[in-house]
C-alpha cells in the first residue's frame, strides 16, 4: 500500500539525560512543520574485501547504523510576549538556552556545554519512524515576499520503522501565524551600522553533527558550530558604507533584524561580530544594483554569535 507525503505528523520532546528516551504526545508536543522528510535508515559500508577464485564484489557489513530527519518550521513569535514558542525544544537540540522574562521576551543565546537531547517521532501514513539522544542544528531564511523559515536537520540513534494507527488528539495551538518579509513587517534591519534595504538573509547555525560508535560508546554529538550566512543588500554610496574596506580590513560590526509588529509575534535576530567572508558581487535585480555576501559570525564575548529573541 502506497504511503501519503501528505500525512506526516511531528512529535519532539527534550530528553532528561543521554540514553533515556522520552515518549511525545499528540496534544503537548506536536510540531506544526513543513518540508518534512524522514530518512529510513543511515549508515557507513564496510566491504569485507574476500578473495575467491572469480570476480565479482565481496559483501558489505553497515556500521554506525543511524537515522537523520529534516524539516522546516515556520518562524513566528509564540503569540504573547514572554511565552516560551512551541518550537522550543527544536532550538534546545541546536544548542540554545532559553532566558524567560515573563510579559516580556524569550531569549535563546548559544551554549558549548550541555545541549539537551530531542526524543523524535515522525508519522508517515502509518509508519513510525523514531530517533532518540537526537541533536541539531538550523538554518534561518529570510527572502522578500516570502514566509520566514527555520530548517532543521537532526541526528540520532535508529530503531526500525513500525506499522501504527496515526495518532488522534494532534494539538497546534501555541504554533502563530507568521508574517511575510517586507518593509511593513520587517522594520529593522542594520548590518555594521548602516540601514540597508535587504532582498535575501540567511543564518547558519552550522553545529556539527557527527555519529560515533565506538567501543563503550554510540550516538550523536556536536563538537563544535560554524556560523555564518549570506545577505544580498542595494548597493549604496561609499559614503553610506565602504564594503570593499570592510573586507580588506576584515572588520567586524553587529547585525540586528526585527521582523514582526504585533507584541507576541515579534522575533529579533542580533549577530554583534559580522565579518564579510567572501568577495561581495554586483548583481542586477529589477534593474537595481544589488551586492551579495557571505559572512562568518564569530563570538564577541562567547556563546553570543547568533541571538534569537521572541517577544
Amino acid at each position: 500500500m502506497s504511503k501519503s507525503m501528505k500525512q506526516i505528523l511531528v512529535l519532539a520532546a527534550v530528553q532528561s539525560v543521554r540514553g533515556t528516551p522520552v515518549v511525545p504526545v499528540p496534544g503537548t508536543n506536536a510540531i506544526l512543520a513543513r518540508a518534512t522528510t524522514p530518512s529510513l535508515i543511515n549508515a557507513e559500508f564496510v566491504d569485507r574485501a574476500l578473495i575467491r577464485p572469480y570476480k565479482g564484489s565481496s559483501p558489505q557489513l553497515a556500521v554506525g547504523v543511524h537515522r537523520t530527519f529534516e524539516c522546516e518550521v515556520e518562524l513566528a513569535g509564540s503569540g504573547a510576549a514572554g511565552t516560551v514558542p512551541k518550537f522550543d525544544p527544536l532550538l534546545k537540540a541546536c544548542g540554545f538556552a532559553s532566558t524567560v522574562t515573563a510579559g516580556t521576551s524569550v531569549v535563546y543565546t548559544p551554549v558549548s556545554t550541555g545541549e539537551p537531547l530531542l526524543t523524535l517521532y515522525c508519522y508517515l501514513d502509518g509508519l513510525l519512524f523514531t530517533m532518540t539522544d537526537t541533536n541539531a542544528t538550523v538554518s534561518i531564511e529570510l527572502n522578500a515576499k516570502q514566509i520566514p523559515v527555520m530548517k532543521f536537520k537532526f541526528m540520532g540513534n535508529y530503531s526500525d520503522a513500525t506499522d501504527v494507527l496515526m495518532p488522534t488528539g494532534v494539538v497546534y495551538t501555541g504554533f502563530t501565524q507568521p508574517v511575510t518579509v517586507g518593509k511593513d513587517n520587517t522594520p529593522t534591519f542594520t548590518v555594521h551600522g548602516v540601514a540597508a534595504a535587504c532582498s535575501a538573509l540567511s543564518f547558519d547555525l552550522a553545529a556539527q553533527q557527527t555519529y560515533r560508535d565506538i567501543i563503550g560508546f554510540k550516538g550523536a554529538i556536536s563538537p563544535d558550530r560554524k556560523p555564518a550566512g549570506s545577505m544580498t543588500i542595494e548597493l549604496d554610496t561609499i559614503a553610506s558604507k565602504n564594503w570593499g574596506l570592510a573586507v580588506k580590513q576584515g572588520a567586524q560590526g553587529a547585525l540586528q533584524l526585527v521582523h514582526g509588529t504585533s507584541v507576541g509575534n515579534i522575533v529579533q535576530i542580533d549577530a554583534p561580530a559580522l565579518q564579510i567572508s567572501s568577495a561581495p558581487t554586483i548583481q542586477d535585480q529589477d534593474s537595481v544594483a544589488m551586492l551579495s555576501m557571505n559572512f562568518m559570525l564569530p563570538p564577541s564575548a562567547g556563546n553570543d554569535e547568533l541571538i534569537l529573541t521572541f517577544k
